[in-house]
């Protein structure tokens, strides 16, 4: 048995078909047969099926909904676990005096009554929506504006009430009783009102193939790796936190500073940053949220564009976090890259099939997303959380996620562009490994600049540099400046060999010199010493040789007095 269509117009009870006419009324005169009336379909009903195909509405109403059943031409439902709509369509059109007829009370009623078919974020029941759109082809007149503003209910309440009235003889006449957004929006009425009408077919996406995560793993491995490298190869004091490594240990393996980025050129802190954390509950709440998010955005886009998400988030997080913190601050972690996967999840979230699973995958990227973003509006930094990172990457992984939107056809299974963007994958890791090398030398330094004396400890004289050589020395084996005040005591003592002994031993690690005194004196005073050195124990040509490189003429024109004086460089004055 047929179920008949509410938009249908029921025959009249005057109508008869021939074979049922009085035979008093049958012509006997042959008359040409007159072409049927082709009924267009009314607006409300192209609606409906618009809805349905679309939006992922179905014309079977809940057993709660049967009093809006039977003030409605039809009454579509709208759930997918989480939020649950009710349009109630009155055809204006098809009969003029056709109202809504059902009131504010028996309609909040109703809505709270169906709030069961709703989810729960966070321990709070989400609302149930009620729209009543009303078709017509006239405008809406003082009356059904008084009347229709009458649904709605407060700001906060649990039931959601939206009334429209749309008149389809002037395109883009949507009148709304409220300005809150509504599942079918005014915005979206006016477009298929002013538009030429459409064949509807249902909705279809192409089947996502199955994919083994392989990126996902990788991360995590590459995080739990860094993690472990901060505690063995570690440098200063160790952090206040469970497992925390120092700040000295931080900067040392790569976290994103402004001015070591920015002014030193650092730009391989912003791949490695990602790779460290600040302690083990940083770890664990990063990584088991990108294992999940991860492993999801993998499995819907493939590895080639995932991996150019991993690169947006952690550059775009890096950006804006040195554009906004102060030169102080110096950023670890992978949430860059865990804000960044979010936000293009968001943005494509529309390819996977509507019901709980899109549903619940949105809900969840955006429980994860507000409160990592919300506080940048009232602090550079929350503590110690760098809430810059967070929108950085977020930002440009949403970017790149609509991007992806637009481009990607929905009937495709897999993304355009994969050869390009796994090649920029394979550039990104060459990039990574070239990285790693750099601040593995970092490192290697900043553990070797703690051998040095630091600026508090440096004496202001030679005087006082000899009065506290043996000390110095015994503390700091490894700096020069120590070696060359021990020279300074042993060459007062007529202790030339030892003299000579700890210069030569000041000059063995060029490296030291090279990169920490570079543009400084110490490098032609501890030639300059030893020169004098050997010209004491009568090796002058040995000396010459030894000072060459240093009998240059400076910015004054001038040659070092100090070896004119030796006559080591030129003759003297």
């Amino acid at each position: 048995m047929s179920t008949p269509d509410p938009f249908e117009p029921s025959p009249s009870p005057d109508s008869q078909s021939a074979s049922e006419a009085p035979a008093s009324q049958v012509a006997l005169v042959e008359v040409p047969a007159a072409p049927m009336a082709v009924v267009e379909e009314s607006f409300a009903r192209y609606l409906a099926r618009r809805l349905v195909a679309e939006e992922g509405f179905r014309e079977e109403p809940v057993p709660e909904a049967a009093e809006l059943v039977a003030a409605s031409d039809a009454v579509l439902t709208y759930s997918d676990g989480m939020s649950m709509v009710l349009v109630c369509l009155v055809d204006r059109e098809r009969e003029t005096s056709r109202r809504f007829g059902l009131d504010v009370a028996a309609l909040e009623r109703i809505g709270k009554e169906c709030l069961k078919y709703t989810g729960t974020v966070s321990g709070t029941k989400l609302p149930v929506g009620l729209q009543v759109i009303e078709v017509g082809r006239t405008p809406a007149t003082e009356e059904d504006r008084q009347r229709l503003e009458r649904y709605r209910l407060g700001l906060f309440h649990k039931v959601h009430l939206h009334a429209m009235h749309v008149d389809t003889t002037a395109p883009g006449a949507v009148w709304a009783s409220t300005w809150r957004r509504a599942k079918v929006s005014a915005r979206y009425l006016r477009r298929l009102v002013s538009e030429p009408r459409q064949v509807v077919a249902e909705e279809t996406l192409a089947e996502v193939p199955e994919r083994t995560p392989v990126l996902s793993p990788a991360l995590l491995v590459a995080m739990v790796l860094g993690f472990a490298a901060e505690h063995l190869f570690g440098v200063g004091e160790k952090g206040d936190g469970l497992l925390a490594p120092g700040v000295q240990t931080l900067v040392a393996m790569g976290g994103v500073n402004s001015m070591l980025v920015l002014e030193a050129g650092q730009w391989w802190r912003l791949l490695m940053a990602p790779l460290l954390h600040g302690d083990i509950f940083h770890l664990l709440l990063n990584g088991v949220c990108l294992w999940f998010v991860t492993a999801t955005v993998e499995g819907l886009l493939g590895r080639a564009w995932t991996g150019l998400l991993f690169l947006a988030g952690a550059l775009g997080g890096g950006a804006l976090s040195m554009a906004i913190n102060a030169d102080s601050v110096v950023s670890v972690g992978a949430s860059g890259v865990l804000m960044g996967l979010l936000a293009a999840l968001l943005a494509l979230s529309r390819r996977i099939p509507r019901g709980p699973e899109r549903a619940q995958l949105q809900v969840l990227s955006l429980q994860l997303l507000i409160p990592s973003l919300i506080p940048i509006g009232m602090s550079r930094t929350g503590g110690e959380i760098d809430f810059a990172a967070h929108v950085g990457g977020a930002l440009a992984g949403g970017a790149v996620g609509l991007l992806l939107a637009r481009a990607w056809a929905r009937k495709e299974p897999v993304p355009p562009a994969t050869t390009p963007m796994g090649a920029v994958g394979v550039l990104a890791t060459v990039a990574l490994m070239v990285s790693m090398g750099f601040a593995f030398q970092y490192r290697q330094d900043s553990a070797l600049e703690l051998e040095l004396i630091p600026a508090e400890a440096l004496p202001e004289t030679h005087a006082a540099g000899m009065e506290q050589a043996k000390d110095l020395l015994a503390r700091y084996p490894r700096d020069p400046r120590a070696h060359l005040f021990q020279a300074l005591v042993l060459m007062e003592a007529n202790d030339l060999p030892g003299a000579e002994r700890e210069l030569r031993t000041a000059l063995s690690e060029p490296h030291i010199l090279e990169h920490f005194f570079e543009g400084s004196v110490l490098p032609l005073l501890l030639h300059e010493e030893l020169g004098r050195v050997l010209v004491e124990q009568g090796r002058k040509d040995e000396a010459q040789a030894l000072v060459k490189p240093f009998c240059v003429a400076g910015e004054d024109g001038q040659l070092p007095s100090g070896l004119v004086e030796l006559g080591l460089c030129g003759t003297t004055p």
